[in-house]
Parts: structure tokens; sequence; C-alpha cells
């Protein structure tokens, strides 16, 4: 992890992933730089486009005086004092943005806000680019909800469907755990208990623990005919206090997403979520 991009609106939910952001830069040494989007307005005459010009100088000069604000804020944090923390503001789609900038600007890690409940528009537009974010930018993103606690992560949950994949993903969830000290649990849900699944599970477990080394890691098993209600159930009975999943199979991110824009994530309402991709 070298270089974190943090999304920012100035809401509540942005200004703890900004929180969260600073406390993984410390512990990580990487550069740390705070994103603000202006989306770009339809034009349809001249005369609206210099209007629209003036306007898009007018809310850049004032989002560069909030980011830099922020910034002098984050150092005032624990452990925060003389950090480095860069800001820039782009006119795009937020998802467009953020996947340009880890492609072509090495950004490696985004960590950015979501909303864990309610109805308002406000929420409804922050959990939609969150999803955006989560579904097109390849590398780890991590989303924090607007209540959750300040950045003490004691013990990670990833959810596992026995995937060859799943030892590189742990990889990096192992990689955000050590910067905590803290504990990980590798969770599959099955929809009926039986022999044959619980061989595959501990063989899977077994080539685990040979490829990740001696990190201690936690199995369990959960049964329950929907995967993602069997998670959700067993989040909401745990000290747990981070979700990890891999965006592999369609079915089971836009499932989750589903509900998070429909539910909201009940789970989300206290957990940061961490979502890495296959396919990075």
């Amino acid at each position: 992890m070298k270089k974190i991009l943090c999304p920012v609106d100035f809401s509540k939910p942005s200004t703890k992933a900004a929180e969260y952001a600073v406390q993984i830069a410390q512990r990580t040494n990487a550069a740390l730089t705070l994103l603000h989007v202006l989306h770009l307005p339809m034009l349809d005459t001249t005369e609206s486009a210099m209007a629209a010009s003036q306007l898009l100088d007018e809310q850049r000069r004032y989002a560069a005086d909030k980011l830099h604000a922020m910034a002098l804020h984050l150092q005032t944090l624990p452990n925060a004092s003389g950090m480095q923390i860069d800001f820039k503001v782009q006119e795009a789609f937020l998802a467009d943005a953020v996947e340009r900038l880890t492609q072509e600007d090495d950004y490696d890690f985004v960590v950015m806000g979501t909303t864990g409940g309610g109805n308002t528009l406000e929420e409804i537009l922050i959990g939609s680019n969150t999803e955006s974010v989560m579904s097109q930018v390849k590398c780890p993103v991590l989303a924090i909800p607007a209540n959750a606690s300040f950045p003490e992560i004691h013990r990670i949950v990833y959810a596992s469907d026995y995937q060859p994949e799943d030892a590189k993903a742990l990889q990096q969830v192992l990689s955000v755990a050590s910067l905590f000290e803290a504990e990980v649990e590798v969770v599959h849900v099955s929809e009926e208990a039986n022999e044959a699944a619980s061989q595959k599970g501990r063989a899977f477990m077994e080539g685990l623990r040979g490829q990740l080394g001696q990190y201690p890691i936690q199995f369990h098993e959960i049964i329950h005919k929907e995967e993602d209600t069997g998670l959700k159930q067993y989040l909401s009975t745990t000290n747990s206090n981070m979700l990890a999943i891999l965006k592999k199979r369609r079915s089971f991110f836009k499932n989750l997403f589903g509900m998070s824009l429909a539910e909201k994530m009940t789970y989300q309402t206290k957990l940061p979520l961490l979502v890495l991709h296959a396919d990075a």
C-alpha cells in the first residue's frame, strides 16, 4: 500500500472515511490524497456555457478551501501531526475519476464513506456513488459507514466460498489486519450440513494455512439457505468490526448491493466493508 485515495463530499460519512484513511496511511507510510469531484453541468448554449464555467470556477475554489481545511483538521488527529495530506478537485463522475487515478497515478487503495441506513436523498446518492466505485475500480475499496467507531480494527471477517482466488484476497486482508494486529476469520455459508462439504472446507482451510504462513486465522461454517442472509445474521451476533468480500461472482455481489440500496445492508450500519477484486 503506497498511495491512498479518499473521495470526500464533506458529508459526515466522507469525514469519517478520511479519519480512517489517515490512520491507515500513518501505519503504512502511504501517501494520502483527498479527492472532491464536481459534476459537469449539461450545456445547450454558449451563454449557458459561460455561466457554467464561472460557476465551476467558484465551486472549484470553494472545494479547494474546504479540502485544505479538512486536511488541517485531519493533521490534528492522533499520530497524524506533520503528516502530508494532498488534495485534488476534478470535474467528472466520481467512479470515472477514481478509476482514472488508480490506473494512471498508481493509487492502490481507496477509502470512502457510505451510509448505513435511512432513505434521504443524500443517503441514497452517497450509497449509489460508493456502489459505483466498488463495481468499477479494481483496487481494494474500503467503505466506512458514518457511525463506524474510531479506527481500532480488532477482528475482520472474510466471506469465502472456497475458491482458489480466496488465497490472494486473504493476503490483502492480512495486510490490513496486520496494521491493527487484528484477528481474521474466514466464514463460509453452506446451504445444508453434509460431510462432503465439510471435507472440502477442511481441505481448503489446510491449503490456505500452508499458503498464508503463520498469521493466525480462524475458520467458521454457517448453515443457511441464503448466503447473504446467513452472513448478515452471523455478523450481527459477533464482535467483528470489518467485513471483507471478494468481487468475483456477480450474483453474490449484486445481491449484496441490491440489499444495500433497498434494505441498507443492515450489517453495514456497524461494519466497514472491504471489497477486493479477483481480476485486479
